[in-house]
């Protein structure tokens, strides 16, 4: 049996038709489906990698916002009481005779080291401007004061308006453990 050339040139086109067959299905295919899941993999990380990064930046930030509230805190002194500060903070204003009362919260709650204490106070006749100072005072102070809660009441005597105000401040201290 003899094999002209015809057939010689079926045989050879059916072997390289063969073997690029099983080139493709044993080398490029798997190939491809590697890069696939990698490129699958490094999208998954890379999403990964900026959450942690996210993260990172704010454990960076509340590191920064601790050791800013310890400094503030370090610097009120060991005697430093809501009640003392609140007091101080109505004589500079000018309302320290409009007090009519200052009396501690109840709730106090504890976080770690730190407690959380409040105070409520009520100002009677006081005008708009004399509030926003000692609203401003309170809450841009160094000493960690914040306005938990503020009730307004509108007063008229005659021609005369004034403020009826109950607040309720807060602030942290070092618990005593």
């Amino acid at each position: 049996m003899t094999i002209n050339r015809r057939e010689k040139l079926f045989f050879l086109l059916g072997g390289m038709i063969l073997l690029l067959f099983f080139y493709y299905l044993f080398v490029v295919g798997p190939a491809v489906s590697k890069e696939r899941r990698l490129r699958v993999e490094i999208s998954k990380n890379e999403k990964k990698l900026a959450q942690m990064i996210e993260l990172k930046n704010k454990w960076e930030r509340f590191k920064k916002a601790r050791l800013q509230t310890e400094q503030a805190m370090s610097k009120r002194g060991k005697g430093f009481t809501l009640l003392s500060f609140l007091e101080g903070i109505s004589r500079k204003v000018g309302i320290h005779d409009r007090i009519q009362y200052m009396k501690p919260l109840s709730s106090s709650k504890e976080t770690g080291s730190l407690k959380l204490v409040g105070m409520e106070i009520q100002l009677d006749s006081i005008s708009i401007g004399q509030l926003v100072r000692y609203l401003y005072e309170i809450e841009y102070s160094d000493e960690l004061a914040k306005i938990a809660r503020i009730r307004i009441q509108k007063l008229t005597r005659g021609d005369f308006q004034s403020l009826r105000v109950t607040l309720q401040v807060e602030t942290y201290v070092p618990s005593r453990s």
